[in-house]
């Protein structure tokens, strides 16, 4: 445990960075009495364990809050929010529990909040689009709840969104992304989101990553998604999208898509094997194609044999029939 007594002479301490060691106990907020102008705390991993006390609100000059990694629990003290100059604000796999509180929003200056793995329930406050400076906001494998709110796409300069693993909900169509235009990866995968792949999506030109795994999304791939000349990663599995034909043709017109998920979708259609995907070189970056669990029907196409790069080719749980070609041992 840190006694409160090692901070009764640390009037000019600035940093304090404890991280990656074994203290126990809760955390020693009470240094804020003595250490006014502190501008970073980091008691990442250790075994910190109880609730946040109050007293952090004393750290006025307070930029950096850090305590991923330990046993904490409950909700985070009132007077945190009181921390006009906080940047970043970072507690991930710990216990925290209830909601994210509405006040949160009053840390305008925050970039960075992260406080994935813990035990959060609850919906996102209505204005969380008042924390326009937040750059990476990750709250993946809580319990929360709800719609995003639409004020979030306030947050305009976004690098990363992501929720997965929570069981939010909506219909994300609605929702207009195109202010977004600094976002790199958006990571929903395993929530309750509806409605049709939004067009606004294709307006975040910066998109790199996509991950929509496992929601209930319905409609098709349409043409506007090469807009993202960057995107790399696509996973879009588990959802209720329909003509994988239509998808391959498009999505082969990306020259830098090097993961494609498509698993448990598009049930039982034909495994796409239309003339003019044979003569096209498109995937040239291609290297994991997952068609696994579509139940898809007919033979092996052959433009799978003009995937140079690929390295994972999964195309289990379907109904492929035919003899295995020989072109397979190509692309090993």
């Amino acid at each position: 445990m840190i006694q409160s007594s090692f901070f009764q002479q640390a009037w000019n301490l600035i940093k304090l960075n404890v991280s990656h060691n074994s203290f126990t106990g809760p955390i020693p907020t009470s240094l804020c009495i003595n250490s006014p102008v502190v501008k970073l705390l980091d008691f990442s991993s250790n075994h910190h364990s109880g609730r946040i006390p109050g007293g952090l609100g004393g750290c006025s000059k307070l930029e950096v809050f850090r305590a991923g990694s330990n046993s904490l629990s409950g909700l985070l003290p009132h007077d945190m929010y009181n921390l006009a100059g906080l940047k970043e604000l970072s507690l991930p796999l710990n216990h925290l529990s209830g909601p994210i509180s509405n006040d949160i929003v009053n840390l305008t200056k925050l970039t960075n909040l992260e406080l994935y793995y813990n035990e959060l329930s609850g919906k996102l406050p209505l204005n969380i689009g008042k924390l326009s400076k937040l750059k990476h906001l990750l709250l993946y494998m809580n319990h929360l709840t709800g719609s995003l709110p639409p004020s979030l796409m306030n947050c305009t300069n976004l690098l990363e969104l992501n929720v997965r693993f929570n069981s939010f909900e909506g219909d994300i169509s609605t929702l207009n992304f195109s202010n977004l235009i600094h976002l790199t990866i958006l990571d929903l995968v395993s929530n309750n989101f509806t409605g049709n792949l939004p067009i606004s999506l294709y307006s975040c030109k910066s998109l790199i990553t996509i991950r929509l795994v496992q929601n209930r999304l319905e409609g098709q791939i349409v043409p506007a998604i090469l807009q993202l000349k960057f995107l790399s990663h696509l996973s879009l599995g588990n959802n209720r999208l329909t003509n994988i034909t239509g998808a391959i043709k498009i999505l082969m017109g990306s020259k830098t898509l090097s993961i494609l998920i498509l698993v448990k979708k598009f049930l039982h259609e034909a495994m796409p094997t239309d003339d003019s995907l044979d003569g096209s070189d498109g995937f040239k970056s291609l290297r994991v194609l997952a068609l696994g669990g579509c139940q898809l029907t007919g033979q092996l196409p052959t433009w799978i044999s003009k995937l140079k790069k690929l390295e994972a080719l999964d195309l289990t749980f379907n109904r492929i029939t035919g003899s295995i070609p020989g072109w397979l041992s190509t692309l090993v």
